[in-house]
């Protein structure tokens, strides 16, 4: 099928990608379909033409939540690259490409016909992996000014304004690989506190998923810029998916910062070593691992290698989509409709399968869950029976309805609500 194997395309072209270079400069253009006066708190919906060679999409903004059948090409929408997903941070939504095809930080905000568009661009020769701390201050990686710097910008005026060194995280010695990348895994941040990644990759590997050694984060003290000291975690060995959008951590209403290992790690002969995956986290108050706690597919009931991919936390629960089979990028069944949606007790692990949802595809860049006006919403995607929706759960029973179906612009990619100032 067409739109499977460009699909399949972009993650195994991906695991190959080499990073490189970013540099700053500024761009313009983007959606919503009932507009009124007041252009805040919009609610945004991004599809996907997955089939298009270009990964065109539409952004659409939505003065009320989407319900029922929805166009995602109405009056309020906008053409946009869609590079697999975004991320959002009050009432700006962030990408990683313009229409023009260019990667980079690409920031929206709402104009004044109640349309996004496109007001700030910091131009990369790949995606940019990067973390939005408040409206002054952010990070990104660029390879091209260096593997082991993080590069701070000011997302209000998308202009880069300094740089962190990371050399003095780096381990150094007999058996240790030189080639090292920090931050282009895992920018994340809580409490006045930077974490980032420090991978050891092989000579020729890209730092992606390929850490020699054990997953390790440098810890910063954002106000000064310096780094505090790092930390490693006693099993994990990478984190996420670097060229995703889709951030594979969530800072959680509890206050602690949760993480995923996919378990896709490559090794230094850069073959896929299958290995389970699991959430593990950063308690809040804290700068180090929670060696006690963990949730992982046997603590769902699922067989080792099954993969879990998007997961967010509303009121003491994890929510997360994890296939029911074996599975990874490599195996046949990847695409297939094998993702099931979870309910997870933070404090117990003890689990809930969420009920009355069809299981969907794997989430590629955008993720499956999302939490939208303290609601968790499902992305539900079944291609043989035209099924491009969104459900809502119900957490008292953990149960889930139709939310909206789309029907035109492509297939759901993204739900979010920015927030009214």
């Amino acid at each position: 099928m067409k739109r499977q194997n460009f699909k399949s395309s972009i993650i195994i072209g991906a695991l190959a990608l080499l990073l490189s270079s970013c540099s700053s400069s500024d761009d313009s253009t983007v959606g919503s379909q009932n507009p009124v006066e007041d252009s805040k708190g919009k609610y945004v919906v991004l599809t996907a033409e997955w089939q298009v060679n270009d990964g065109s999409g539409y952004y659409a903004t939505y003065d009320e939540m989407p319900t029922g059948e929805v166009d995602n090409i109405g009056g309020y929408s906008i053409q946009a690259r869609n590079y697999g997903g975004f991320r959002h941070y009050k009432d700006w939504v962030f990408s990683r490409a313009n229409l023009a095809g260019e990667t980079g930080i690409l920031r929206y905000s709402i104009g004044a016909n109640g349309k996004l568009k496109e007001s700030g661009f910091i131009k990369c020769g790949t995606s940019a992996q990067h973390v939005i701390v408040d409206e002054t201050t952010g990070f990104y990686f660029d390879g091209e000014r260096g593997n082991n710097k993080v590069q701070k910008f000011n997302p209000s005026t998308m202009q880069r304004i300094g740089e962190l060194d990371l050399t003095s995280a780096i381990e150094k010695g007999e058996g240790i690989s030189k080639n090292v990348f920090t931050g282009i895994q895992t920018l994340a941040s809580k409490e006045g506190k930077l974490f980032v990644s420090i991978t050891y990759s092989p000579e020729k590997g890209n730092g992606n998923i390929d850490n020699t050694g054990q997953y390790t984060l440098a810890v910063v003290d954002i106000a000064s810029g310096q780094v505090e000291k790092t930390i490693t975690h006693h099993k994990a060995r990478n984190h996420g998916y670097s060229v995703s959008e889709y951030p594979a951590w969530t800072l959680g209403d509890d206050g602690a910062l949760y993480f995923m290992t996919l378990g896709w790690d490559f090794n230094e002969k850069r073959e896929l070593v299958q290995q389970n995956a699991f959430i593990f986290r950063i308690k809040a108050g804290e700068t180090e691992f929670d060696k006690k706690w963990e949730v992982n597919t046997r603590d769902l009931g699922l067989p080792d290698g099954a993969s879990l991919w998007s997961f967010r936390t509303l009121n003491g629960k994890l929510y997360i989509d994890a296939s029911i089979e074996k599975t990874s990028p490599m195996s046949t069944n990847f695409y297939n409709n094998i993702y099931a949606f979870y309910a997870v007790d933070i404090a117990s692990k003890q689990v809930e399968r969420i009920k009355g949802v069809p299981n969907t595809v794997f989430g590629l860049s955008t993720g499956n869950v999302e939490i939208v006006d303290n609601q968790v919403f499902l992305r539900v995607i079944n291609r043989e029976e035209g099924l491009n929706a969104y459900y809502k759960v119900d957490t008292s029973d953990f149960s889930a309805i139709p939310a909206f179906n789309v029907i035109r612009g492509g297939e759901a990619s993204g739900f979010i609500r920015l927030s009214v100032k």
